[in-house]
């Protein structure tokens, strides 16, 4: 199949390149076009892509794809930052083929015009879905959740013997801070914004960026992988740490999302906890027991491989909107 995928690159969680390898991966021809630029402030983003500024910009685009010939156009980024002249140009290309967007933030009834303009949206939280047909959006919505890429899968071992802390790789936001001010286990804190605070003393913390091959080491060298809802962009769904850590073999310990069990089962492939005292149990439970976090970890990547790679995604996508086998070029 011929994928183009159109999102912004070098994004911290590199979802568009981690898409783009997994299915390059799997034999599909795939082209990648930015409409964003990390380096550009987003006011000015938004009048580069404004109706007369962005017009050359939305041509070239829909030239490329035209060239490129895609039997799907995906394209990645919250609604409200999806560029309308840009996507209303590509919509009304003769011939073109379906136009995806797959969304996983929080958005209004103020987004409509963006999504009212694909053939389908895509979310990654069924929180979403419920958004969506509360503001009447015109599109037919989708359930495609969150994945993980094959790509590093082979180039090196777990680790034998891992940290005996649970990782948790995020950015700090008031309610993940005043949780984990209340655990008493220790956790390893990484990424932008993590800080020395006396709440936070009991846990080890490595505040900066954390890039993908560190990215790679933390999940592959610790005993787990903790998750804690963003309370502001996540209502019931999974994000990229309820999947990835799983390609290294660490299981995954989740607070109680009503989306976890529509793609791993708990207890088995993960771990869930309600409250504080539930997840100190669990991290004391694994860092006694690391025959058990070997264990959940690799159900959890067998789970994965099997199901929930960014491959398997692109294929749910293609069969929503109707790209059958027929249509589809290696």
């Amino acid at each position: 199949m011929r994928i183009l995928l159109l999102g912004k690159r070098r994004g911290v969680t590199r979802l568009v390149e981690e898409t783009a390898e997994d299915l390059r991966l799997a034999g599909h021809a795939v082209s990648v076009i930015p409409y964003r630029n990390i380096r550009i402030k987003q006011s000015v983003e938004r009048f580069l892509m404004s109706p007369s500024v962005g017009a050359p910009l939305a041509a070239w685009i829909a030239q490329r794809m035209r060239w490129f010939a895609p039997d799907l156009v995906v394209a990645f980024g919250p609604l409200r930052w999806l560029p309308v002249p840009l996507f209303r140009c590509l919509s009304q290309v003769s011939g073109r083929p379906p136009m995806v967007a797959w969304i996983g933030d929080v958005f209004t009834e103020h987004d409509a015009t963006a999504a009212n303009l694909f053939d389908l949206v895509a979310y990654t939280d069924t929180g979403l879905m419920d958004l969506h047909a509360r503001f009447g959006f015109r599109t037919p919505p989708a359930f495609v959740p969150l994945a993980a890429s094959r790509r590093v899968l082979g180039l090196s071992a777990p680790t034998a013997e891992r940290i005996p802390r649970l990782a948790f790789v995020a950015t700090p936001t008031p309610d993940r801070l005043a949780f984990l001010a209340q655990l008493r286990e220790p956790i390893a804190l990484f990424g932008r914004g993590w800080h020395d605070a006396p709440d936070l003393a009991h846990h080890h913390s490595d505040a900066r960026r954390i890039r993908a091959p560190e990215l790679a080491d933390i999940y592959r060298t610790h005993i787990g992988v903790l998750n804690i809802r963003h309370e502001v962009n996540v209502l019931h769904g999974l994000n990229q740490r309820h999947f990835a850590p799983y390609i290294y073999g660490a299981p995954v310990v989740t607070d109680a999302q009503p989306d976890v069990a529509r793609c791993f089962e708990p207890g088995h492939e993960m771990l869930v906890y309600h409250d504080t005292a539930e997840l100190d149990a669990l991290c004391a439970a694994l860092r006694h027991d690391p025959t058990r976090a070997q264990a959940i970890g690799l159900a959890g990547q067998q789970r994965v491989l099997a199901e929930h790679t960014y491959a398997h995604r692109m294929a749910s996508i293609a069969a929503l909107v109707g790209v059958t086998p027929s249509r589809q070029r290696g």
